[in-house]
């Protein structure tokens, strides 16, 4: 009996072992978890910086776009309008021309 008083009490003691290493481990696993969500916090809040940085971003290249089409679309007009101007001072020195002796000619 007393061999059974024994082997229960080392089973027991087992037990007790046992559901000390386990609740260590789960202490353990708690802080652990405690901190890998205190990290994915973080994260999700870089995440979210960022996105809206990215956002902020687009719409400035956006923005930027526009301003490159608006000054495209003046470039082309001061071309036209210094094409119109061109063809005006040919006209005029053809005129001139055409008015008064050629100069050079006449030296010769």
């Amino acid at each position: 009996m007393e061999t059974n008083a024994i082997s229960l009490q080392e089973k027991i003691q087992k037990l007790i072992d046992q559901y000390t290493l386990d609740k260590k481990k789960l202490d353990d696993l708690e802080e652990q978890n405690t901190n890998l969500r205190e990290e994915n916090s973080q994260l999700m809040a870089q995440i979210a910086n960022m996105n809206n940085a990215n956002s902020g971003s687009a719409s400035q290249v956006k923005e930027l776009e526009e301003q490159v089409k608006a000054l495209e679309t003046k470039y082309s007009e001061l071309q036209q309008a210094i094409s119109g101007f061109e063809d005006i001072a040919t006209d005029a020195i053809a005129k001139i021309d055409s008015v008064f002796p050629d100069l050079d000619a006449n030296k010769k």
